[in-house]
């Protein structure tokens, strides 16, 4: 009994010794990474991190008077990506957190020499989610990473962190996550196409002065793992017309080149058809979507506004479809679509490596859009009641 006494005030002193965490480090002891930007400058590797303030995300609203939340960048440098986050490590006076990095941003640099060397790290460090967003730049990696978030929001309120919420308002280049983005990239017959974020200074003011916004402005191709290009917003005006996941596109809808209404186009479906193989394949695009009425300007019918945007449509598509075309690019992913639907004829297609899709692989476009609702207002109520006169 003696022994069985001992025994148990011996297991009991051990488990106080054991119990807790003592190598548990407290949230606020630990510095949250946010965002990765990576660069190649003078023969370098250059990694930098966003860090944010933790007290700023969990609140909405700034107490009158109160400075902006701050964003504070790390910067590593190397021979290897490894040896730069080392570096940036090096330096650090808390430990570094990379659970929470939602948004990787590429320069334009990096895309063009080897975006295959950044893949190891990124994807061998378990901590590193596939979750996050991915971006281009042209800009100072820096100056993007900096605080462009409304006024009164956590820095994690941007467009940098949360390009889904904003691509749902307005539906003109997708967001991409990594795992799509690495999926796509190890796929032959696919091209990557990744958002450009750039810095916009001229279209919001803060007490009369102009201040920065981030914005989308066009995108980078990247084609068999390398960079094929970069495109701006202009030379895309088709891409939404050829994205099912187009959820909120606008359209002008002219007569003798004035305005006569607005559509907001939805539920796009896009079917793209081989209809000849070979070294020089050709397709044809059959294309159905609704429009929704947003504003009456004149006095206009739905069969016009119908036809009317169905031959914007079209012009748009065949124009950024040239533009990649003479770029080498194939923006609409003509090639998937061979692959998928007729694998022994991309092969055919794919064997001359340097065979490209050409000009004429556009044979043929049929638009559909259909009116599916106008709102709260009737579509031709735009005129006034001259019979109500004397």
């Amino acid at each position: 009994m003696k022994r069985q006494l001992i025994a148990c005030l011996v297991l009991l002193l051990s488990v106080s010794f054991i119990s807790g965490c003592w190598d548990q480090k407290s949230i606020q002891d630990l510095n949250y990474l946010s965002a990765f930007g990576i660069d190649y400058q003078n023969n370098q590797y250059v990694l930098y991190a966003q860090s944010t303030d933790l007290s700023s995300v969990a609140k909405q609203e700034t107490p009158p008077g109160s400075s902006e939340p701050p964003v504070i960048i790390s910067i590593g440098r190397g021979e290897t990506l490894q040896s730069a986050m080392d570096n940036m490590q090096k330096n650090a006076q808390i430990p570094l957190f990379y659970g929470f990095v939602s948004t990787l941003i590429y320069h334009e640099r990096m895309l063009q020499k080897d975006v295959i060397a950044t893949f190891d790290i990124l994807n061998r460090y378990g901590l590193l989610r596939y979750t996050k967003w991915v971006f281009g730049t042209r800009e100072s990696i820096p100056e993007v990473l900096s605080n462009h978030s409304v006024t009164g929001f956590s820095p994690l309120t941007s467009l940098l962190h949360q390009p889904q919420d904003v691509y749902k308002q307005r539906s003109f280049i997708e967001p991409i996550r990594y795992f799509t983005f690495i999926s796509r990239f190890w796929e032959p017959s696919n091209t990557v196409i990744i958002p450009n974020i750039s810095i916009y200074k001229h279209s919001w003011k803060e007490n009369n002065d102009f201040i920065s916004r981030l914005t989308v402005d066009g995108i980078h191709a990247v084609y068999r793992g390398k960079w094929n290009g970069f495109f701006p917003n202009n030379d895309l005006l088709g891409l939404r017309w050829m994205n099912p996941h187009t959820e909120f596109a606008g359209l002008i809808v002219k007569e003798n080149n004035k305005p006569k209404a607005t559509l907001r186009i939805q539920n796009v479906k896009v079917m793209v058809k081989p209809i000849k193989t070979g070294e020089n394949p050709r397709f044809r695009v059959d294309i159905h979507m609704n429009g929704f009425v947003r504003e009456i300007m004149a006095k206009v019918s739905a069969d016009y506004i119908e036809k009317d945007a169905e031959a914007q449509i079209e012009e748009q598509i065949r124009g950024t479809f040239l533009k990649g075309v003479a770029a080498g690019t194939d923006l609409y992913g003509f090639e998937e679509a061979l692959y998928k639907q007729d694998v022994n004829a991309w092969k055919q297609f794919a064997k001359n490596h340097d065979n490209k899709i050409r000009k004429d692989a556009l044979a043929e476009i049929k638009i559909h859009v259909r009116l599916s609702d106008s709102g709260k207002m009737k579509l031709n109520w735009y005129h006034y009641p001259d019979h109500l006169l004397p």
